[in-house]
């Protein structure tokens, strides 16, 4: 069912390699560089060499996959079709493109050694112990349709273009004149000097009438009017709810194991482990075969010779396979070996294999006992899902002309449950469901009172739905909003008077007052700090970022200013003399970190430069 489709979506395979892959936005698009289907369909052309219909479709599903595990049903499903992926996708496939060309045209490669210990060392592929797995790392090529050689070349392609950002990026940095001017700039002191009105001393002084308020109220209607509610019963049917009242008998059970006994097709599993040999290195090949037919330990020779360094400390063991996992020579000779035999030298593309075969399943039949759990619940699930379509049929005949939902609950003998009012946007649970929402606020059940049609969540779960409570959109009663309006008119005047307050106090001061004086007259308490860095401790921060972007003063006069601080308060602001930073003041850390920072910085600008020439200059058609 779809819902099954769904839950193997978020699985465990699925966010392992979106995580390791999260590097690599169109990873699987690069695979079409691999796959010999001349007959693919071009989406883009960059350069002569296409990006095919495939590269992007594969590249489609990865985006959804990673949206669906990040946003789950709560993604509008418009921004989950093709033709609004398809866009900014052919766009990361071109682009990714374009940067592997000027690697591989700049004689960038990345080696075979590195690539595997990438893969061995990489968390997603480990086991709860810590050690790479390479059943769980097989589990994951197959389930997104690679190979060991096929993804090994794609991981290749997105190193290699990482090494060329790096390159490019670790070229970057800034001239001592730049140093300089940041230094003066990010260590600069200013002379500040400060008082703050407080809002609570002006508010308390003003009082706002009825005649005020009753005209803002009348001027803001919009503000004060509520969002349209409705509450409605609903009935929930689903499978899952179903299996919980079915009872399965042992004898059930056993008909079933029976009859599944007498269809059973063997499908074994080989657990195979290999020594590979990259290359065409005969005298390596000659003696792993020497040691072999001596009767040396497999594991042994595997961690001394093999080249495949993600599975050679653990003997070689590459995990079961059904006969798909490894290419077509290599399984075939896999199945011709009986358990703990050893081949002969087997060639693929991938280089020279030797193969053992550690273990088989599936050849035999399960037990009772180790199917009797499973068949239980594949029992109890089939008979909900005949009992679903049943009830389906019978909840949409009922509670088409229905009264009440409790009538037709009863008689199903399913649960009615009552959402309680709730607006379009701020419903929870299940009324948050934009389906659900959409069918609440439709015409047939919010004007016409009908009960909802079948509502499917998805594929095992539908929802009926009918009002049985509405509030309309409304202006609410001015009694309900009176205080909110109250301190929002006292908000604004508080504001108001601090400002004209403020005013007048800078007028005062470029008119050559004393700020000192004018604190004690208005009761207020100065501050006064010299040379304050950006960091400094003492004064407010609204001050103090405030003070840092004022204009420099004149000579021998001070800046004046005046910022509202997250308080509410006032702070009337003079800057004085200002000392730039320099090098002297700076310790060797601060001076290393800074030096980094702004070569990451134009690192950054460069490659991003880089692409933009690089794009320029391709031969891009779409």
């Amino acid at each position: 069912m779809l819902q099954n489709l769904r839950d193997n979506s978020r699985g465990v395979i699925s966010f392992i390699l979106i995580g390791f892959l999260v590097i690599i936005f169109a990873l699987t698009g690069v695979e079409a560089l691999f796959n010999w289907d001349v007959s693919a369909n071009q989406a883009a052309k960059v350069n002569g060499e296409t990006v095919t219909e495939m590269d992007v479709s594969r590249a489609i599903g990865v985006q959804k996959q990673q949206m669906l595990n990040t946003y789950g049903d709560q993604i509008p499903a418009e921004f989950l079709t093709d033709e609004y992926l398809r866009k900014p996708v052919i766009e990361n496939l071109v682009q990714r493109m374009v940067l592997s060309q000027a690697a591989k045209g700049s004689g960038m490669l990345v080696g075979n050694a590195y690539i595997h210990d990438q893969i061995a060392s990489a968390p997603q592929f480990k086991n709860e112990a810590g050690a790479f797995d390479n059943s769980r790392y097989q589990q994951v090529l197959n389930s997104m349709g690679y190979t060991h050689g096929t993804y090994t070349k794609i991981l290749a392609d997105e190193l290699v273009i990482n090494q060329l950002q790096a390159g490019i990026s670790a070229t970057a940095f800034a001239t001592p004149a730049q140093l300089n001017d940041v230094v003066a700039l990010s260590f600069q002191a200013r002379d500040i000097t400060y008082a703050v009105l407080p809002a609570a001393k002006v508010r308390d002084s003003i009082a706002i009438d009825a005649a005020e308020t009753q005209a803002y109220y009348d001027a803001n209607q919009k503000m004060f009017t509520s969002e349209e509610q409705v509450a409605v019963d609903f009935i929930s049917l689903n499978v899952t709810d179903l299996m919980k009242d079915i009872s399965i008998s042992d004898d059930q059970v056993r008909k079933q194991f029976d009859q599944n006994l007498s269809t059973f097709v063997a499908a074994p599993e080989r657990q195979a482990a290999h020594i590979l040999v990259e290359g065409d290195s005969q005298e390596k090949i000659a003696a792993i075969s020497k040691k072999l037919a001596a009767g040396e330990d497999f594991s042994v020779v595997a961690k001394e010779f093999s080249d495949d360094l993600g599975s050679k400390e653990q003997g070689g063991d590459l995990g079961f396979t059904k006969g798909d996992a490894f290419p077509a020579e290599f399984e075939q000779a896999l199945a011709k070996l009986k358990v703990g035999e050893v081949s002969g030298a087997v060639k693929t593309d991938a280089g020279t294999h030797f193969i053992k075969l550690l273990a088989e399943k599936g050849s035999e039949p399960p037990s009772f006992e180790e199917q009797k759990a499973s068949i239980e619940d594949q029992l109890k699930r089939a008979e909900a899902e005949t009992l679903f379509v049943s009830q389906l049929e019978k909840l949409r005949d009922l509670s088409y002309n229905a009264d009440s939902l409790a009538d037709v609950a009863q008689e199903l003998g399913l649960k009615v449950e009552n959402s309680g009012l709730f607006e379009r946007n701020k419903g929870k649970d299940l009324m948050a469901n934009s389906k659900v929402v959409a069918a609440a606020f439709s015409p047939e059940v919010l004007q016409e009172g009908s009960s909802s049609e079948a509502i499917e969540l998805d594929s095992s779960n539908v929802v009926v739905l009918k009002k049985t409570d509405y509030k309309p959109s409304q202006v609410k009663p001015i009694a309900d909003v009176q205080e909110q309006i109250l301190n929002t008119l006292k908000d604004q005047k508080t504001a108001a008077l601090l400002n004209e307050q403020g005013a007048k106090l800078i007028a005062d001061l470029k008119s050559g007052a004393n700020f000192a004086e004018l604190s004690k007259t208005a009761a207020v308490e100065l501050k006064s700090v010299e040379a304050a860095t950006r960091s400094n401790a003492e004064i407010n921060p609204d001050v103090l970022r405030f003070a840092f972007s004022m204009s420099k003063p004149s000579a021998n006069t001070s800046s004046f200013g005046s910022v509202l601080t997250s308080t509410g308060d006032l702070a009337v602001v003079a800057v004085g003399a200002i000392t730039p930073g320099s090098f002297e003041k700076v310790t060797p850390e601060q001076k290393t970190a800074i030096v980094a920072q702004l070569g990451s910085i134009y690192g950054k600008n460069d490659f991003s430069s880089y692409q933009k020439f690089l794009k320029d200059a391709a031969d891009i058609t779409q």
